[in-house]
């Protein structure tokens, strides 16, 4: 997206560089001959791209935090252009940067950008105001005001939530008390970001003056209530989340580019996971004995990040250019561990008795009346809006942890809004030795009484 910023006297814009996958956003800033870049993901040459298109020199890279949900490309994209590389003070990364406090600013041609700290999504995020000699343009403003929502404040503990939290509601207000109305909000993390609470916003780019009317920080009643408001909608956020803030306290070198080699289903090397990313109704159908369901979409690796052992060696069973996809939106989370792809073509070669099947059912094919044990591996906060009536109510990353507690004699019954988390969990099932069904279908389709479920 091209976000003009220009004023009378300067040529400026942004280009907003989504990434679906994560729900994230990154920005290539250009203000006249210079540029700076705010929160790039590891894959530097989309970004690079965009530079070139520009003309422009890259002057300085910029983090709005240390990140929880990808690994950060900007210390090397610094690198690879003698570019300052920027982070919030006190953050502990362990290379070389310029730290920039509340207030400390670096040039962009005529103009600036101006640090505004803004804790709540970590205790040192920062926001940067773009700043014209004709006064403020736009904020990039990271975690912390996000698109009719804010920034998680529970991804550090349960112990530094309510603090957090506390400081989200000041930031946001001293945004607005600071800042004109008509000022561009340029966030990096989307609605579809677990670094974000819920949103029914669908925009990517926004304003002071109408986050004054939705966003749930300037909404709310008081600090107490937000604070309330805010826990009570967290949905859990993926278990990688651990693993990738340590990453990006110290540098990580590009990620591996070598075309991934085929591999027969008997030549998998012991210890590797075989990770099977064809539509679920195929794999279910047939598919290589162990083997887990990671149905390609733009969740994919944040739900083997979220399930599987992290950084294990991964085989997957894809075409080439889908297996090349699930490999990057990995890399981007830091997992490099990819070593082989085994073509489902050879799958046809594989008799009745070397692969194995799941049952797929529809929920006009169960009824309302659903016989034997059901899990709903949807969250939470999903269950609050209704379940089925009996249903035990297992997260599907609980299941993925631990399988065996759900291998009976028959079923279970699984389902979670469409199926895909559903297929995921009735994998590792089936992995552990049980014989799960699938509903395969939209949880509207229940012909039954959905009920709130017992706190």
């Amino acid at each position: 997206m091209y976000l003009d910023l220009s004023t009378p006297d300067t040529n400026a814009y942004a280009k907003q560089i989504s990434t679906e996958s994560l729900g994230d956003h990154s920005y290539i800033v250009v203000v006249g001959s210079e540029a700076v870049a705010v929160d790039i993901q590891r894959d530097l040459g989309r970004f690079e791209s965009v530079l070139d298109g520009s003309g422009a020199s890259l002057v300085a890279v910029l983090e709005t935090h240390i990140h929880n949900d990808y690994v950060s490309g900007g210390k090397r994209l610094a690198d690879l252009h003698g570019a300052t590389y920027v982070l919030p003070a006190n953050t502990g990364a362990l290379y070389d940067h310029t730290p920039l406090s509340d207030g400390d600013s670096i040039a962009i041609g005529e103009w600036a950008m101006r640090a505004m700290h803004t804790p709540g999504h970590t205790p040192n995020h920062t926001s940067y105001v773009l700043d014209s000699p004709e006064g403020p343009v736009a904020i990039f403003s990271g975690g912390s005001m996000l698109i009719g929502s804010v920034g998680r404040s529970d991804l550090l503990g349960p112990e530094h939530t309510e603090t957090l939290l506390r400081s989200q509601y000041r930031s946001m207000h001293r945004i607005v008390g600071e800042l004109p109305e008509q000022l561009l909000v340029a966030p990096t993390h989307g609605s579809g970001s677990f670094c974000s609470s819920a949103s029914e916003v669908a925009a990517t780019t926004s304003t002071i003056g109408l986050e004054k009317l939705r966003n749930p920080a300037l909404a709310a009643s008081s600090a107490e209530r937000f604070v309330t408001d805010q826990i009570a909608g967290y949905k859990r956020f993926p278990a990688y989340y651990r693993h990738v803030a340590p990453l990006n306290l110290k540098p990580m070198g590009a990620p591996p580019q070598s075309e991934l080699p085929n591999v027969e289903p008997r030549d998998v090397a012991e210890g590797a996971t075989i990770v099977d990313i064809r539509p679920f109704a195929e794999y279910a159908a047939g598919h290589i004995p162990g083997s887990l369901s990671y149905e390609l979409s733009n969740d994919t690796a944040v739900y083997m990040g979220w399930t599987l052992e992290w950084g294990a060696p991964l085989v997957v069973v894809g075409s080439g250019p889908e297996s090349e996809v699930v490999r990057l939106h990995l890399q981007r989370i830091g997992w490099d561990n990819v070593v082989g792809r085994i073509d489902p073509s050879s799958l046809d070669h594989l008799s009745e008795s070397d692969i194995a099947k799941i049952a797929v059912v529809s929920f006009p094919d169960i009824g309302p009346d659903v016989e034997g044990a059901i899990l709903d591996v949807r969250d939470r906060v999903e269950q609050l809006t209704g379940i089925i009536p009996g249903a035990d109510l297992v997260h599907f990353s609980d299941v993925a942890a631990d399988p065996g507690r759900f291998v009976f004699n028959d079923g279970p019954v699984i389902h979670c809004a469409s199926g895909a988390r559903a297929g995921i969990a009735a994998s590792c099932i089936k992995r552990a030795g049980g014989r799960p069904i699938v509903v395969k279908d939209d949880l509207a389709n229940y012909r039954g009484t959905l009920v709130a479920p017992v706190s």
